[in-house]
This record gives structure tokens, sequence and C-alpha cells, in this order.
């Protein structure tokens, strides 16, 4: 962490599983972006990923390739690639076993190194885009982008997740379509609905109202009514 800490390695919007930062911090940061396209009369939307076991399929070659690239080599490279080798699982059920199967994907459970590496894997999804903002806790990938003219905005956002989507293919991680969902932040001198298709892996992302932020129910006129219910 020092040496990770020293070369600034780590994305600034990553904020899981890291020394000084915390979910309110990255709801702040959230909250900023989106309030300050408001003040600023412009079109804001905020797409909230869903990735499907992020921890669990983390392909341990690719995960070596970015150790290395970040400057993690020689004898400590060497260590942690026999920490991820040799490991089995198999299944139980009442008396029953399955056979070994060896573990090549994904990083060690219960494991204070987990997190770590999981953040050095998905670190240079901030390099995707230099059009949009990404506020990243761990495997929470949340996408904003806004403008003053609402189809600017719809065009920009549909062309960055097909680079988005081309990243985590390459690096072996599977998007949740369904479960993933947008919201449109309306200007509030603006009390017209807009219609906005977004599309991911050529599926189209549902757009909602209000959606769950790390443990927050966001809602499109940020007033916090519908958390404050719930709670």
């Amino acid at each position: 962490m020092s040496y990770l800490d020293r070369f600034k390695i780590l994305c600034d919007n990553q904020y899981g599983f890291r020394k000084n930062h915390s979910t309110s911090l990255a709801l702040i940061d959230l909250y900023d972006k989106i309030s300050d396209a408001i003040d600023n009369n412009e079109t804001s939307v905020g797409i909230f990923l869903d990735l499907s076991k992020a921890f669990d399929t983390v392909n341990h070659d690719i995960l070596f390739d970015k150790l290395e690239y970040y400057g993690i080599r020689g004898l400590p490279l060497r260590w942690i690639k026999n920490y991820f080798s040799n490991r089995f699982q198999f299944v139980q059920y009442n008396e029953y076993y399955s056979s070994y199967k060896m573990v090549c994907c994904g990083v060690p459970q219960g494991s204070i190194l987990s997190p770590l590496f999981f953040l050095l894997y998905i670190n240079d999804i901030c390099n995707v885009s230099q059009l949009i903002e990404i506020v990243l806790f761990a495997d929470d990938t949340n996408i904003f982008f806004s403008h003053k003219e609402p189809q600017y905005v719809i065009n920009i956002l549909n062309r960055e997740m097909k680079k988005l989507s081309d990243w985590f293919q390459a690096n072996k991680l599977s998007l949740n379509v369904k479960k993933s969902k947008f919201i449109y932040f309306l200007p509030r001198q603006k009390k017209y609905s807009l219609d906005i298709q977004l599309l991911l892996n050529n599926e189209i992302i549902e757009q909602v109202k209000e959606t769950v932020f790390l443990g927050v129910i966001l809602d499109e006129n940020l007033n916090w009514k519908s958390h404050i219910s719930c709670s």
C-alpha cells in the first residue's frame, strides 16, 4: 500500500477498501457532480452498472500482467503468483463430494489482499473515457455525464458505454444489463420528461426514478424523500 500510495497508482475515483475513503465520500462526490450540473441547467444522467460476481471472475493472467505494468515485478510478483497457485475447490452435498477442480480465476476469499488485488485489476477502467465521470466503490461502478444539450448527452453516453463494454469483455468481467439502471436528473428549470434510450451490449438499460447507491436511495430529484420514508 505504501508503494501504491507513494506513486499514486490507484484511481482517485476509487473509494472502496482504501484508507481515508468511504461510502460517505463516494456519495458526496456523486451528489456534487449531479447538483453542480443541475445548478448549471445541464442535463445529467447517472448509469449504475451491475457486475456479476466480479471478485470471482478476476482472470489471474490478466491480473499478473497488470501488476507487472504497475511495477510489481521480480520476487514480489513471483510470491503473488505462488499465492494464487495450486488452489482447488469442490462441492459437498450431505455426504457426497465432487472431485477437485483447479481455481483459475477469482481472488481468494477471506484475505485482506483480495480487495487490493481487485482494485488493481479494475484500476485502469478510469482511463477508458476522457469524457464521462466514474465513481467506484470496489466493483460498484457508476457513470455520470452532463451537458446543456440533452441529445449530446445521449450520443456521448451510448458511444462511451461501447468503450466500457469492450473494456469489460477484454478483462473477462460480466455486466448484468438487466440489473443495470440509469437515472435522468432533470434541471430544475425544465419540467418536461426526456425520451432517453441507452444501450449496453446492444441491450436497453432500464430508466428508473430512483435506485440504491451504496445503501442510500438516490432519486431523480435529489430530495431524499424515498430514503427518509424507508428509514
